[in-house]
């Protein structure tokens, strides 16, 4: 279990001995010298995102569409696994032009589940060079530029930071052999990955998250099982320099709750905002919660990361105190959120969804609260 301090420190409840840590030091090494050099047939540049289930569907929709009406063309993989997308979905999302779904168990009879859907769907991506996406992460502008920056180009991985930072005592420095550091953490939203330049980067977060029983504990999920495949295997990255805003609205008690990330390019530019906490699944379409963005100001030392739970509105929040600075989300980004709430609306009112609606409440046994 992770415990999140208020000086941006995760920390762990979870033990390792040190025999156990060398243990898992030497499989990960033996693992490594059994990945195969790269194949060299995967082509050009495309997006790949994860999609399964009523949730991320609802989400991933949402996200394509806004991700088109940037004048993004590229085209883009949507990765499910099983049954989780049924037909009339997957030609839903398919209709949108250059656009494919692929079932993860056409590649694999692994038991690929959850967040680990992420790093595999980019290994297997017919494509070169990858953008992944969060099926709950909107572009505000076209990201193709990414593609043409120097750093990227440079190392081939383009990597964003999260709020926190690994503690010290955390033993995946030791089972990386990687000396400690003060660094953010990476939050995977999106990522920006040339393959054959990462190709044993790649196999190695895969292999991480096979082992999830003990890195998800370390790790706290997927999401920095790819910069610790990166370091222990010193292969170079660029971390965005600028950490995210959170993003959110005032609750009843004057209560900041951030629900959103907003994520910035090299240029100090904002380029995603990472809808994470609450997912447009369980969106009410007419209420608006991205009113107000905090930021801390540069160089100030004075920083509190508050992770929280509201009882009053029933979900995780972010919050900031410190030295800050809080903006208005429509002075910065227009109405943005009340066109997307539009294209939810839109969704809903499918018979595609209805009936997507349907079956899955009622093979889950939940009610239909956001949705009457």
């Amino acid at each position: 279990m992770s415990i999140f301090q208020e000086d941006g420190i995760r920390m762990i409840n979870f033990h390792l001995p040190p025999p156990i840590i060398a243990a898992i030091k030497s499989e990960w090494q033996t693992y490594v010298k059994t990945i195969k050099t790269y194949p060299d047939n995967f082509k050009g540049r495309g997006i790949v995102m994860c999609a399964g289930g009523i949730k991320y569907f609802t989400c991933a929709w949402i996200a394509l569409k806004a991700l088109r009406k940037t004048g993004c063309y590229l085209p883009i993989e949507i990765w499910y696994r099983g049954n989780e997308l049924n037909n009339n979905c997957i030609t839903m999302l398919e209709q949108e032009g250059s656009i494919v779904c692929k079932n993860i168990e056409d590649y694999t009879t692994n038991n690929v589940v959850g967040v680990a859907t992420k790093p595999f769907s980019i290994l297997y991506s017919s494509f070169k060079e990858i953008l992944f996406i969060d099926a709950d992460n909107i572009a505000l502008k076209n990201p193709e530029y990414l593609f043409e920056n120097s750093e990227y180009k440079k190392t081939g991985a383009l990597f964003w930071p999260d709020f926190w930072e690994t503690a010290q005592s955390n033993p995946i420095w030791e089972i990386t052999q990687t000396p400690f550091a003060h660094s953010k953490e990476q939050e995977s939203g999106q990522i920006l990955i040339n393959k054959e330049k990462c190709w044993k980067c790649l196999n190695l977060c895969m292999y991480f998250n096979y082992k999830a029983d003990v890195y998800y504990k370390l790790l706290f999920g997927d999401k920095d099982t790819f910069r610790f495949s990166w370091l222990a295997l010193n292969q170079p990255f660029y971390m965005i320099e600028r950490e995210p805003d959170t993003c959110g609205y005032i609750d009843s008690n004057g209560n900041f709750m951030g629900i959103s990330m907003i994520q910035y390019d090299i240029v100090n530019e904002p380029l995603f905002i990472h809808r994470n906490l609450i997912k447009w699944d369980e969106t009410e379409e007419r209420k608006l919660v991205w009113k107000k963005i905090k930021t801390f100001k540069k160089n100030t030392l004075e920083k509190k990361y508050i992770n929280g739970y509201s009882n009053i509105a029933s979900h995780y929040y972010m919050d900031f105190q410190g030295e800050y600075k809080i903006s208005e989300f429509e002075k910065i980004f227009g109405y943005i959120e009340k066109e997307l709430l539009e294209l939810l609306r839109h969704l809903r009112s499918t018979h595609i969804y209805s009936e997507l609606l349907l079956t899955y409440y009622i093979k889950h046994g939940q009610k239909l609260n956001n949705f009457l």
